[in-house]
């Protein structure tokens, strides 16, 4: 019945836990903290709480905690070099990957579509984010909560994944891992037609484009940034007009967001299911923009977009039969209501 836990209070990183080093050991009759850099809680078997921040560590036992003390220098160092061991270690694993396929790190492992050449998709947990604000006075920032997980595609669907369901390519750009376009919104409609019929899916599922809210979310991927890797952008981060290849390029060119998507900046304009629309003011519940409106919206930005159109907050819309070579597809995988 000996039992204690600890809490790390920071923001997460891509590959952790940014700006926190930390040890942890325990055996039968008792656990010791101590904390290098940062601040954890560590809660005692009286469930009573305490801080532990930089060079300082606590012990507990079936009695609770002790008092927090500071960490001798001999201990730093014996800890530094623990960090950097371990650090070198998990150098050599793809941490993003593994924490979105190892079983108990994250609810779900990714799911593969079979029937669209084993298409990946990963698992997004229910949660909250601010969402916006957009370029216009009527989108301004507001909380959002999705109170259901979803699966959303890691990649923008390639031209070789649409032909294998529809048949055709209408992409102007060619190359079977370069994402679709030219693909309407109507036509994205079809698509996910087949893709449901085709692929045998959990009962009370459905392949269907993401909403907005779900995209951004996805895209901010619990940052607070302007892009999901800062506040900034260069040519190294997305395919956008500095790029200078005047196309799109093969997906998973550039680096992944935190949760594993990649290329929600640039490359192709994704659709999303809604129509467009000024945002609420007030929190907003799985939101799913309004009934009608001017077109429908998509999100990313694309090739020929300027750094600033390809912001997480950025969004248009165009008429759902429009067709343009910027125009693609990330696949969501949802329950049905």
């Amino acid at each position: 019945n000996r039992e204690s836990s600890f809490v790390v209070e920071s923001e997460l990183g891509v590959a952790g836990i940014r700006g926190t080093q930390f040890g942890l050991s325990a055996d039968s009759d008792s656990a010791e903290l101590a904390v290098l850099e940062g601040k954890v809680g560590f809660l005692d078997t009286n469930q009573k709480a305490k801080s532990v921040e930089t060079a300082q560590k606590v012990a507990g036992s079936d009695e609770g905690a002790g008092e927090v003390d500071s960490l001798p220098e001999s201990e730093k160092a014996q800890l530094a070099k623990a960090v950097a061991d371990s650090q070198e270690s998990v150098s050599e694993y793809d941490l993003t990957r593994l924490a979105n396929t190892v079983d108990g790190y994250t609810p779900k492992p990714n799911y593969i579509v079979k029937s669209a050449l084993n298409m990946e998709l990963i698992w997004c947990p229910p949660g909250s984010f601010i969402m916006g604000p957009g370029g216009k006075d009527n989108e301004p920032a507001h909380p959002v909560i999705l109170t259901q997980g979803f699966y959303l595609g890691k990649y923008e669907v390639t031209q070789k994944e649409y032909e294998k369901l529809i048949g055709i390519n209408p992409s102007k750009f060619k190359g079977d891992n370069l994402p679709v376009e030219k693909v309407s919104w109507t036509g994205v409609v079809a698509f996910f037609e087949a893709l449901n019929k085709e692929e045998r899916i959990p009962k009370g599922w459905k392949f269907a484009l993401p909403t907005e809210a779900e995209w951004e979310y996805a895209c901010r991927a619990g940052t607070t940034t302007k892009f999901s890797w800062g506040d900034s952008i260069t040519p190294q981060n997305a395919n956008y007009q500095d790029s200078g290849f005047e196309k799109t390029v093969k997906v998973g060119s550039y680096r992944a967001n935190p949760w594993g998507f990649f290329d929600m900046h640039g490359n192709a304009r994704e659709w999303t299911a809604d129509w467009y629309g000024a945002y609420p003011i007030n929190p907003a519940v799985d939101p799913r923009g309004p009934n009608e409106g001017p077109g429908r919206v998509f999100r990313g930005g694309a090739w020929d977009y300027s750094g600033q159109g390809l912001l997480v907050s950025a969004r248009d819309y165009n008429r759902p039969s429009a067709r343009f070579n910027r125009f693609g597809i990330r696949v969501s995988l949802k329950q049905v209501d």
